[in-house]
């Protein structure tokens, strides 16, 4: 299986402190890759690594072989590194489907952001279609001209998916997708992720705390802990892991 995202030996100090030390990831076509670990492992830290938000002291990031170690993130993300947010990053008065044109602008590198801004860009004819076709995609079509503030969490969870698609990743980072949700959404959620990822062959990278989540949505999983990774191996078997059930998961169970 051929790497899509592969970041080896990611090095980062927050004032003398480690937060990442020699931390490696590969991430293979069309894969859906579970990244673990308590609060204060050092996740949040080595997505935005990933993303070229915070740049590292050591190591090396790879998108296809090629390496993006030192560009920064709107290049990582025009080349194929797509990502959701933890906290929702949408704009309540904007609509759906301007949320949509404004990250296909960004892709196209069209210079229209400015109008963007000012509430002065028209977009063509080109553009209506792609968002449209992303809109049917997550079953949003019918919300397409409805402000952000009037949909669920649920929904807004699907308008940060269908940006990221717009900008036609190789590999979606999604963060903490389920948060603020309950278990019929993110099931819904999780289903409509998949049906995605089966037409468009992207990879995925999930971080949750939510283990039954991560249980049935991915394949193999990656546990980190205090800035070191401890584990990896198929979902399953790293879930049934007797030191990360006991150390960081609980009295959870994996779903059978």
């Amino acid at each position: 299986m051929s790497s899509v995202l592969k970041v080896t030996e990611a090095k980062k100090k927050f004032a003398g402190i480690v937060a990442l030390e020699d931390v490696s990831i590969d991430i293979g076509q069309g894969e859906r890759v579970g990244l673990i670990g308590p609060n204060g492992a050092g996740k949040t830290t080595f997505f935005n690594c990933m993303l070229g938000v915070l740049r590292m002291d050591g190591g090396t990031v790879e998108l296809e072989g090629r390496d993006v170690t030192r560009l920064p993130v709107y290049e990582r993300a025009r080349l194929g590194i797509g990502r959701t947010f933890q906290r929702i990053e949408l704009f309540p008065e904007s609509s759906v489907r301007d949320h949509l044109l404004v990250a296909e602008r960004v892709r196209r590198r069209t210079g229209r952001l400015w109008k963007d801004l000012l509430g002065l860009g028209r977009p063509t004819a080109e553009e209506l279609q792609r968002a449209d076709e992303v809109l049917e995609l997550l079953g949003l079509s019918h919300l397409g001209d409805q402000p952000i503030e009037r949909l669920s969490l649920g929904q807004c969870r699907l308008v940060e998916v269908g940006r990221a698609l717009m900008t036609e990743p190789k590999v979606l980072l999604l963060d903490e997708p389920s948060s603020g949700l309950d278990r019929a959404e993110t099931a819904a959620l999780a289903l409509t992720l998949k049906e995605v990822q089966a037409e468009q062959g992207f990879s995925i990278l999930l971080v949750d705390h939510d283990v039954e989540l991560v249980a049935d949505f991915t394949t193999r999983s990656y546990v980190l802990d205090f800035g070191r990774m401890i584990l990896e191996g198929p979902t399953r078997d790293v879930l049934a892991s007797p030191e990360v059930r006991a150390a960081y998961l609980g009295n959870l169970e994996p779903t059978p």
